[in-house]
């Protein structure tokens, strides 16, 4: 339960960090892998097949985009951090250790949808929206998955067993 409630905390400073100022303290993405390492250990569902799938998910998405970018605009996707941040991709990371792989990709493009539309909305409502908190806006999302899965203390996120006949 504790390690759970430091999750979430944790979870909510870089929310806050990134909705406020743009910036994240960097200490706080390895204290999330160790934090989320250890309390699906103790939960008993880290799977390391499951890291290393996600982590490899991430790494071609990046290295795709990076590819496209650099085609498109001749100038590399972290260059000058214009149109991503490195604590966006830090936080991607964090997101491979505390998800299984269909529960990874399936928060990855749930989440990267939301804040992206979010960031839409705010903009149609006149809101001037110079940057986007992604890291921000997924940790928060996290957050409410994580309360919401509350009495199981995120045991369901490494677990996709229950969508397996859905597919």
């Amino acid at each position: 339960m504790l390690l759970w409630a430091t999750l979430v905390g944790l979870l909510a400073a870089v929310a806050w960090q990134d909705f406020r100022g743009r910036s994240v303290y960097a200490l706080l993405f390895p204290s999330l892998v160790v934090i989320a390492v250890v309390h699906a250990m103790m939960l008993d569902v880290f799977s390391p097949a499951a890291v290393a799938a996600n982590l490899a998910i991430l790494a071609v998405q990046l290295i795709v985009l990076n590819l496209v970018m650099y085609w498109r605009k001749r100038a590399w996707l972290m260059q000058g951090e214009q149109w991503m941040g490195w604590g966006d991709v830090a936080f991607f990371v964090v997101l491979a250790f505390c998800f299984s792989t269909f529960n990874f990709v399936l928060f990855y493009v749930a989440s990267l949808l939301v804040v992206l539309l979010g960031a839409l909305l705010a903009m149609a409502f006149g809101v001037r929206v110079a940057t986007i908190p992604l890291a921000g806006g997924q940790a928060a999302l996290l957050v409410l998955l994580l309360l919401a899965d509350g009495t199981h203390l995120g045991r369901h996120l490494y677990v996709d067993a229950g969508f397996i006949p859905y597919f």
